[in-house]
């Protein structure tokens, strides 16, 4: 790919802002910008596609003609990538290591194969092809068996694919060895996920409120815990838990949506209309948020606001449909 084709879609992005910047309310014109921002998405991800098979070809042509070309990552890549993991002063790490025989959680410096695997496997995770991530990140532990980050990488990419029993041994086995509270707290997130997609939801209330009391500040457990409240009906809990991460999601519209929903519970319409609305206004082509609005201005009497949000849903549903079929 060119350097002016990258600049092509940046300039496009450019003038796809512009138009959202004019359009105002326009729902039909917002829609419109939002398609096209899907297909610039949509071209991004065959780079990265290609990408991904270019360095497989490479990897392929080092081992066939027995060469090595130097791994040129940013320097600190994985650091980086594990400073929310068990990555506190240098010394704990090694005393927890030599205490539990296992391995610092980083890659080491000699591990070049390891190194590639990784890579491979976290772009995969990131375009959501689970079956070869969970190839990678095994490959991985086929040579460093006590290297924690790839059996944490392999739970979670197991949990994405639905093979919850897979996820549960591996992240088991991260809780069982690792030592600081942080590492903990991602692994008690991730087995609520599970439970959640399981519809366990008592299970799941406990392990995010475990990733919550060794982590107050873990946003996206707090988002976990409050969906899980409504599930289990516990709508003050639920709105207390979406209220405080408001500032934090400022533009995730899931975060309106169930304030919305937990509000109509709670009786409490004026702020369900508050929410509901701005749900509508951050995810326009959502049809589930115009049919809860409907529902809402319905209660209230205003039916003629709630026929055009049911219009709206059904329109939007009949497209997300057509969408899917091809």
């Amino acid at each position: 790919m060119q350097e002016k084709e990258f600049a092509q879609i940046f300039h496009e992005l450019e003038r796809v802002e512009k138009e959202l910047q004019q359009v105002g309310n326009n729902q039909e014109k917002r829609q419109q910008c939002y398609e096209k921002l899907l297909a610039m998405r949509r071209r991004m991800d065959r780079y990265v596609e290609c990408w991904l098979h270019f360095e497989e070809k490479i990897n392929e042509m080092q081992e066939k003609y027995n060469f090595f070309l130097p791994d040129e990552m940013p320097e600190n890549f994985l650091q980086n990538f594990g400073a929310g993991l068990p990555g506190q002063e240098k010394e704990e790490l090694e005393t927890e290591a030599d205490k539990r025989g296992v391995k610092p959680l980083l890659l080491q410096d000699n591990s070049d194969a390891c190194i590639r695997s990784f890579r491979r496997g976290l772009g995969f995770l990131e375009l959501a092809m689970m079956d070869e991530a969970i190839a990678e990140f095994r490959n991985i532990i086929d040579q460093e068996p006590d290297l924690l980050l790839a059996h944490l990488c392999l739970g979670v990419a197991y949990a994405e694919r639905g093979m919850a029993d897979d996820a549960m041994r591996e992240l088991r086995l991260v809780q069982a060895l690792a030592g600081d509270p942080q590492t903990h707290a991602i692994v008690h997130n991730a087995l609520g996920n599970i439970y959640a997609d399981r519809e366990e939801y008592e299970h799941a209330y406990r392990e995010f409120s475990k990733v919550l009391e060794l982590d107050p500040d873990f946003a996206v457990a707090r988002f976990n815990l409050g969906a899980v409240c409504y599930n289990l009906k516990l709508y003050e809990q639920c709105a207390e838990a979406f209220e405080s991460i408001k500032e934090i999601f400022p533009r995730d519209w899931e975060v309106y949506f169930y304030l919305g929903k937990t509000y109509r519970k709670l009786n409490n319409d004026k702020e369900a209309l508050i929410n509901f609305l701005k749900a509508s206004y951050l995810a326009p082509q959502e049809p589930y948020v115009a049919y809860e609005l409907g529902l809402l201005y319905e209660k209230l009497g205003e039916n003629r606001r709630a026929l055009d949000c049911y219009y709206r849903a059904r329109k939007l549903y009949q497209e997300l449909e057509k969408q899917e079929e091809k």
